[in-house]
Order: C-alpha cells, then sequence, then structure tokens
C-alpha cells in the first residue's frame, strides 16, 4: 500500500517540482527582459522549455506573470518582514526601495501588471487586487509598532499615513522607471523624516 501511494503522488510531486523551476526561470527572463514584449514562445525559448508546457502548467502568460509575482514575494517577503521586525519601518523602507532598484525589470512587469489589472475582467485582478490589500494592511501593522515604539509623530492618522506610503513606494517606482537617475531610497527617507517623531 505504502509503495502504491508513492507511485501515485510521484507525477503530482514532479509536476509541481517542474511547476516551480519554470516559475524561477521566467522570474530570472522578466527580470532581465520584462514582460510585455515576450509571447509565450518567447518565453518559453528564453527559459529552455516549449510554450506547451507553460501552457500546460499556467494555462495562459498572464497566470505565468503572476506565478512569478508570487514567487517574488516567496523568496523577499520573509527578508522583508524580518528587517522591518528588527529595525523598523521608518528604518527599512528606504532599504528596501535600494533593493528594488537591482529589479528593474520585475518592477516594470509589476507596474503594468497593476495598471492592466485594474479591469475587473483581467486575469490577475483578484490577485492584485488582494495583494494591495494585503500591502497596505502590513504597511498599517507595521505603523503601530512604530507608533508603540515612540517613533512617529503624535496625532497622525494611521490609516492615510500608511496609504501615502504605499502609494509613495508605487509612485516613485513609475518615476524611477521613467527616469532611473531618480533616488527612490532617498525619496522615501524623506517621506519617513516627515512623519518620525
Amino acid at each position: 500500500m505504502p509503495a502504491a501511494t508513492t507511485r501515485r503522488r510521484a507525477p503530482y510531486a514532479n509536476g509541481e517540482k517542474t511547476r516551480a523551476a519554470l516559475v524561477d526561470a521566467a522570474f530570472d527572463v522578466f527580470a532581465q527582459k520584462g514582460y510585455q514584449r515576450l509571447s509565450i514562445r518567447q518565453i518559453a525559448e528564453e527559459i529552455g522549455t516549449s510554450h506547451t508546457a507553460l501552457l500546460h502548467h499556467f494555462g495562459s502568460r498572464e497566470a505565468l506573470l503572476e506565478a512569478v509575482l508570487a514567487r517574488r514575494e516567496e523568496r523577499e517577503g520573509p527578508g522583508r518582514e524580518e528587517l522591518i521586525r528588527e529595525r523598523g519601518l521608518l528604518a527599512s523602507v528606504p532599504e528596501i526601495m535600494r533593493s528594488n532598484a537591482a529589479e528593474r525589470g520585475v518592477i516594470l512587469l509589476d507596474a503594468t501588471l497593476q495598471a492592466e489589472a485594474l479591469d475587473p475582467d483581467h486575469a490577475a485582478h483578484a490577485f492584485v487586487t488582494d495583494r494591495e490589500e494585503r500591502f497596505f494592511a502590513s504597511v498599517r501593522a507595521a505603523l503601530e509598532a512604530e507608533l508603540e515604539a515612540g517613533r512617529l509623530r503624535d496625532g497622525l492618522d494611521l490609516d492615510v499615513v500608511a496609504r501615502l506610503i504605499t502609494s509613495q513606494v508605487e509612485g516613485i517606482q513609475l518615476a524611477w522607471l521613467a527616469d532611473p537617475t531618480v533616488d527612490m531610497a532617498a525619496h522615501l527617507a524623506a517621506l519617513m523624516d516627515l512623519i518620525r517623531r
């Protein structure tokens, strides 16, 4: 019986392993070359597989992009959270923005998807909406911790400040995509100084 169970699970496990490897490879391609100009066939060629394999595992180019962005969060999320826990939001945000500057292709595709997915009929609409809500909630919670630690100015509306920070992060990334001389970290540091006690 255990042997049969192992045999039954093996194709699923192998499929998940293959899917994960494809996502990691696509992540690297998107980070270097972006997403918009690549067809599913070109993406497959870049990562050394067939377009039918990509469609089998993901169903569409948009679903592959969604998987890549989810993988980015899996890769970077824990490190970001640990940094914020250790140093606080005010000190961490500029450093996070400095790190983001190393991923132009991923930032571009992220911004593109975010704009496209405003359409409720877009395949990634629910994914992007949920991610935005989680981003806001995480910043709001980090601001609570900063307030408790006595590092925020008195009288701030934390909901408003959380929205200012999330909007500034997304907006300054767009400005940087248009003009790479924009110092994203410096802009976020200036915003943090405005709310710091």
